[in-house]
Parts: C-alpha cells; structure tokens; sequence
C-alpha cells in the first residue's frame, strides 16, 4: 500500500444531507505528501480527503478502508495551527510482492 508521486487526492466536504457542497484535488510529490490549501471554514460540514487517481498502471486498487480520511477544516475547534493531517492512505499493487507470504506467515507466527 502506497501513495507515490503522481496520485491525484481531494478534499471533500460534504453538508449535513451528505451532499458534496466544496471539493479541491491535489497532487502527491515524490514522498507521497500532498499540500491541499482550503480557505474556507467548513465547521459545519463533514470533510474528508480522498484517493481519486493513482499513476502506477499496476496499483490502481484503492486499499478497502483507506480510500478515504477524514480532517476538521475550522480553525473554531481549539486547535491553533492551519494545517491538518490526514491518516495514511493507500492503493494496492495487482500482483503479490516476493517476500510478502514469507513475511505474513513469520507475523502469524509471532501472534500465536
């Protein structure tokens, strides 16, 4: 699961009967970050980022419950600074990476 270079995200905002009423893309860098800049307040909205796009041809799936993380877009909640950060967010590669079966059998093992 990764988000590289070129994954288009969004910001969602949604009103309280869950109609998209603000939306805003933005594009990874390099490291997987993105920089979304929202001048609204949307205190009153349910807000979430969102994965759109990937750019990799062979992980385009996006990881079932990490398509999507919500944040608090209003500075009338206490927190002082503008920026918010979103959870981690991820698509999934087709095929199985090598290494992978041996390393979730080792985990399996270290749980039981």
């Amino acid at each position: 699961m990764f988000v590289g270079v070129g994954a288009k995200v969004r910001v969602e905002c949604k009103d309280k009967e869950q109609k998209v009423i603000f939306t805003k893309e933005g594009t990874t860098d390099a490291t997987g970050t993105y920089y979304i800049h929202v001048n609204e307040d949307h205190g009153d909205e349910t807000c979430d980022v969102v994965l759109v796009s990937s750019p990799l041809g062979d992980c385009k799936t996006v990881d079932p419950g990490r398509d999507r993380a919500r944040v608090v877009l209003t500075s009338y909640n206490g927190i002082v600074s503008d920026s918010r950060f979103a959870n981690a967010m991820g698509f999934m590669k087709d095929d199985i990476m090598s290494g992978c079966t041996m390393l979730l059998q080792s985990l399996m093992e270290e749980e039981n």
